[in-house]
């Protein structure tokens, strides 16, 4: 099957308390929404969020008494299947999937089974990941908890919700330490569920606008989350916000432009043995690359930790710049090591590409 003809699955996370289900509460009741099954994972036996969406979404799963970034993987693929199954035989119909998981959850192991469960992986296509941050709170969840950090870097957009409670001074720290994490995913805000749903439709190319606000000038795009721009350029950071950020986490996003093409294989077999070696460290990677061999069509990479998903070549380029663009999220990996390597490798010279 095809990757166009594949389900898109949507993974909403958040850490607790963020506004998950309130906000999937709204988005269910939206026409173009109607035909979206969704799986709802619940820690305890007693889990009352599907209860919240299911009076407006009738074809809700529940995944109980476990974290889908553990045991319940294997309840996932189960209930993918028996969702395909149940759409193949004409009993339920739906276009896309919402999987929600716990406030504790890392989205990386729901990720890899997606992308590695053979059958799965012939009807279903991860669509990307979508976070909610507590405008209120999140500075402080931020600084505490190791898995709100990981959430928002595996995410394709950021949803601040809560704006609507929280004064304009408590969201430009907050600005900073999720610019900081993640730069490279834009940042929506959303009040009390008023969300473009075209935000969360198209996920897996919401990086392809980072070339564009990577070079806007900082004078064109003032105030962006203050003013409610619904899209959010590269927030550069002072030598003095690092440092007041470094001891809350040590997960930071880097830049690289790169002018010349590369040769393909060369570039896989780079980034297969940094996966291999650093995967642990690699949170996420996002690259548009200029293919030597394929020089009309960029190839658009996407990688998590170990797993590499499979590359797709768009119809055309999205602009005039033809530049490779590669976006790292890591963890404690050292300064330098992916700019030494890429080059070694590939024979490319990678420019780190300031916000």
């Amino acid at each position: 099957m095809t990757d166009d003809l594949c389900v898109p699955v949507i993974v909403l996370t958040g850490f607790l308390g963020s506004g998950k289900t309130t906000l999937l509460h709204q988005l269910m009741q939206r026409a173009e929404w109607q035909n979206t099954a969704v799986i709802v994972n619940e820690l305890g036996e007693m889990g009352l969020d599907h209860l919240l969406v299911q009076h407006v979404a009738p074809n809700v799963q529940v995944l109980p008494n476990g974290c889908v970034c553990c045991s319940v993987s294997e309840d996932l693929a189960r209930t993918l299947a028996d969702l395909h199954a149940r759409r193949h035989r004409g009993e339920i119909h739906f276009n896309r999937v919402v999987v929600e998981t716990t406030g504790l959850a890392d989205p990386m192991p729901l990720l890899h089974t997606l992308a590695t469960h053979e059958a799965l992986a012939r009807q279903f296509r991860t669509e990307g990941v979508a976070v909610t941050v507590d405008a209120c709170n999140g500075t402080a969840t931020l600084q505490r908890h190791e898995e709100a950090r990981r959430q928002v870097a595996m995410a394709d957009t950021l949803l601040l919700t809560k704006t609507d409670l929280a004064g304009a001074r408590d969201l430009q720290p907050l600005a900073q330490q999720l610019a900081r994490i993640n730069a490279s995913a834009p940042l929506r805000r959303v009040v009390r569920g008023e969300l473009d749903s075209e935000h969360l439709f198209h996920l897996r190319h919401e990086f392809l606008a980072l070339k564009d606000r990577l070079h806007t000038p900082q004078g064109q795009r003032p105030g962006w989350l203050l003013l409610g721009n619904p899209g959010r350029g590269v927030t550069r950071l002072s030598a003095q916000s690092r440092q007041h950020l470094s001891h809350a986490s040590d997960i930071t996003t880097e830049c690289f432009a790169i002018d010349e093409p590369v040769r393909g294989a060369a570039f896989s077999h780079w980034l297969e043995l940094l996966a291999a070696l650093r995967g642990e460290q690699m949170l996420r990677f996002k690259g548009l690359i200029h293919i030597a061999e394929d020089p009309e069509r960029p190839r658009v990479v996407h990688a998590a930790q170990h797993l590499i998903h499979p590359p797709e070549s768009l119809p055309a380029w999205p602009g005039t710049d033809r530049r490779s663009l590669l976006v790292f999220i890591t963890q404690g990996m050292e300064p330098g090591l992916i700019a030494r390597t890429l080059s070694k490798f590939t024979g490319a010279f990678p420019v780190p590409s300031h916000p």
